[in-house]
């Protein structure tokens, strides 16, 4: 049973890399629904401790790892861009004040 679940869960970690490095635009509902799916996996798996396989759950453990940097390093892209954004607007209705 958790051989078939560590599965799963390499399985959901694939494919958040895939939605992570698809370029500028992140589908969040995608991206919501793997987190929450990956949430459930590792619920399940915490369960049944005694029955994990220590090199397995070290392999998990890295992927997490990588995962949380790779999302916070988008989080800084997109509050990067969006602080761009608001200040460029800021730039065009101080323009239109003195038109």
């Amino acid at each position: 049973m958790s051989v078939k679940m560590m599965q799963t869960l390499a399985d959901i970690d694939q494919q958040l890399y895939q939605v992570l490095n698809e370029g500028t635009e992140i589908d969040a509902d995608k991206l919501h629904t793997l987190l929450a799916d990956r949430q459930t996996v590792l619920n399940d798996l915490k369960a049944v401790p005694e029955l994990l396989d220590k090199d397995s759950w070290q392999e998990a453990i890295d992927r997490t790892s990588d995962l949380l940097t790779i999302l916070r390093e988008r989080r800084e892209m997109s509050a990067d861009q969006l602080k761009r954004l608001q200040h460029g607007q800021r730039s065009v209705q101080a323009y239109h004040q003195f038109r």
